[in-house]
């Protein structure tokens, strides 16, 4: 099996599960739920329109989803602050809000969010565990309606959030922030919003219900994995004495969640509900009156745990939903109005395992969730001399014997750092006390200073099992060297030599970088310069699969594929890498003829025609040369300049431009990548290519 297939396949599976996490996560249309990932989740209702009764102004109730819910639902206490907007910082966002009727938009908060692409799986599972990622930076915007907003982690994409209490919420996304450049976003103009009204009654008597509070999210937005601070489950709203609300700042089209919440009853929610910017937005919403359960979470010493989650899950037809909250200080835990039937409460922890009840009644008061603490592991660490070893980084890996790369990240263990402290007088000072383990078969990576990156034996964690004893000797690993030059086989010097995961051409793929960060990483990450000769020499390599990437301003980059480390002391020279001069690719953007950033310049090899595959060569014919697999891509800067940051090697290309932030619409990509797309050929010698984009201005 070649490098890039054992690559590529555990990518496919590892990519579909994040993938189908993601869309997990932002589908509303198949989950309709808040986004706080501690509210409940039932099956969608279908959509069913208010009916109008002829003897009365009040429309009948459409099917509602009771949802009982946190009693006390997460809200963000973050404000939009000009101490919180890192104006002197070398980058960042700047642009002005202005009203619907084009006056400037004063003291407007607006927020600048890490886009959840820079690491869906972290986001996703801080989301699972109630964490909240806050803003980058925030603001209000000043009176003649501008802000800027300042990024100390350039490289990375962000999301920019206006949000207005009498206009609906403008999310721009995916701002690619440039080192040393500031990208104003222009003039952003809010919107008139829909006015979204009705009224919250009572299941039997029809009667109002005061003082409800009203969730309004948009569908679509309802999963956000990065929720808005202060609206992290949508819009909010109180009824009045008679049990009316309204909003006056809807999105203007799309589908709508609208979720009630009110002191005695059960939660309830309207899903999917059609906006209709020139119609009526009117509903009303039914609730039940609800009943408690409560008690008190302990270890199986009897002390009260804190923080504990705990989870209320339906078991009949007539509780189809699941509730959460979390115990206090003293252990207790209070469900206030659940829908009347049985339910199961399920407790986790990081530190516990798993604990379940038996069906337990609403009503019930005195219920007791005993956990018992993880499975803890001993270790024990030798260095390359025999001497142990007491301070060092420690990651858990699961251990898979029939695959290929041989382990797998546990995202719910930390990666940890392991001190003298951690080794406890009660075992000698020999061993260090590594608790919250989950059950399975893994290895400990272990790293430090003096030593290669390690694993350690294998060993299983049973629950209910004595400690698993492990012992891990540290190696000093591997080496790699060799020389650069250039294409004229003079030695290249200052050229920057870095290790990374043998990914084959598929490591140079803008598909490779989405799911670097789902494969556990077994290399050893190392980076050197080439000497005056040209020579360069990595040693503390660990055992894995390595490339080699060979970086200079001068110089196309170069690789060195396929090496391959396996024993103490091993050398692999991966003797002269050759690097072509290659071509800088520059030119400006715009878009309807005026100078525009964020926008997106891709360099392609040309796909052929067809899906050929190797042909058998006749008598006295030549080999084809090998297809050129190459591609590089920027976001151009705030005065539409852009500059591929690798130089192109001969050939020919294709070369296209898209909006890169906004609203992502992927037609509006295709259609400007489509519009924009030109053929780029590269001669031998060649140093520099100017070019220029214009997008059509929408």
């Amino acid at each position: 099996m070649s490098n890039v297939t054992k690559i590529l396949v555990p990518l496919l599976l590892l990519g579909a599960a994040a993938f189908g996490a993601y869309k997990w996560s932002q589908s509303a249309n198949d989950l309709p739920v808040p986004p706080n990932p501690n509210q409940v989740t039932t099956p969608a209702q279908p959509k069913e329109e208010p009916k109008q009764d002829p003897k009365s102004e009040t429309p009948t109730a459409p099917v509602t989803t009771n949802l009982p819910t946190k009693q006390d639902p997460i809200r963000t206490e973050v404000k939009a602050t000009d101490t919180n907007a890192h104006t002197d910082a070398p980058q960042g966002v700047k642009g002005r809000i202005l009203q619907p009727n084009g006056t400037a938009a004063a003291k407007v908060p607006v927020y600048l969010m890490e886009n959840s692409m820079n690491d869906p799986i972290k986001i996703f599972l801080q989301n699972k565990s109630g964490q909240r990622t806050p803003p980058v930076s925030s603001a209000l915007t000043a009176d003649d309606g501008t802000f800027a907003l300042g990024v100390l982690q350039p490289g990375k994409s962000y999301d920019l959030r206006i949000v207005s209490d009498e206009n609906p919420e403008i999310n721009h996304q995916q701002i690619k922030v440039r080192e040393d450049d500031w990208f104003d976003t222009g003039d952003l103009t809010l919107e008139v919003g829909l006015q979204v009204f009705g009224r919250i009654v009572e299941e039997t008597t029809k009667a109002g219900v005061p003082n409800a509070t009203v969730f309004l999210a948009s569908s679509n937005q309802a999963h956000a994995m990065i929720a808005t601070p202060g609206r992290e489950r949508g819009l909010v709203a109180q009824t009045d004495a008679t049990g009316n609300f309204r909003f006056g700042n809807a999105p203007r089209q799309g589908l709508i969640n609208l979720e009630v919440e009110a002191q005695g009853y059960a939660s309830s929610q309207l899903a999917n509900q059609q906006l209709k910017p020139d119609g009526q937005n009117e509903f009303t919403i039914e609730v039940v009156r609800g009943q408690p359960i409560a008690g008190v979470v302990v270890d199986r010493d009897g002390k009260p745990l804190n923080g504990i989650v705990i989870t209320a899950s339906g078991l009949s037809a007539k509780t189809p939903q699941v509730a959460t909250t979390s115990s206090l200080q003293d252990g207790t835990f209070h469900f206030e109005s659940l829908r009347e039937g049985p339910y199961q409460l399920i407790a986790n922890s990081p530190q516990y395992t798993e604990s379940k009840t038996p069906p337990v009644m609403t009503g019930d008061m005195e219920v007791q969730l005993t956990l018992t603490q993880r499975p803890y592991a001993k270790l024990r660490v030798v260095g390359a001399n025999k001497l142990p070893v007491k301070a060092y980084s420690l990651s858990l890996k699961r251990y898979f014997p029939n695959n290929q790369l041989g382990i797998g990240n546990v995202p719910e263990f930390a990666d940890r750092r392991v001190n003298p402290s951690d080794y406890p007088a009660e075992f000698g000072g020999e061993w260090a006390i590594v608790r919250g383990l989950p059950t399975g078969e893994f290895v400990f990576q272990i790293q430090d200073n003096q030593h290669a990156k390690t694993l350690s034996a294998p060993f299983k964690v049973v629950e209910g099992d004595a400690a698993a004893e492990v012992e891990a000797v540290l190696t000093l690993g591997g080496v790699i060297q060799g020389t650069v030059i250039d294409d004229a086989g003079r030695p290249v010097a200052g050229a920057t030599v870095t290790t990374d995961m043998n990914g084959g051409f598929a490591a140079d793929s803008g598909f490779f970088e989405i799911f670097r960060n789902f494969i556990p990483e077994k290399h050893s990450k190392s980076s050197v310069k080439s000497d005056a000769q040209g020579h360069f020499r990595m040693t503390k390599l660990a055992y894995a699969e390595y490339m080699v990437r060979i970086a200079h301003p001068d110089f196309c980059e170069g690789t060195a594929l396929d090496l391959k480390l396996e024993t103490e002391g091993q050398v692999v020279d991966v003797g002269t890498i050759q690097l072509s001069r290659g071509t800088i690719v520059e030119g400006t953007t715009t878009i309807g003829g005026l100078a525009a950033g964020q926008v997106k310049v891709s360099v392609n090899a040309p796909q052929p025609e067809g899906t050929p595959h190797v042909e058998a060569l006749q008598p006295g014919q030549t080999p084809k040369a090998p297809r050129i697999m190459f591609s590089a891509s920027v976001v151009s800067d705030n005065d539409g300049r852009f500059r591929l940051l690798k130089r192109v090697p001969p050939g020919t290309y294709e070369i296209t431009a898209s909006r890169a932030s906004g609203n992502n619409n992927p037609f509006e990509v295709l259609i400007d990548m489509k519009e924009s797309k030109q053929q780029l050929v590269i001669a031998p010698g060649q140093d520099r290519i100017q070019l220029s984009f214009n997008l059509t201005k929408r």
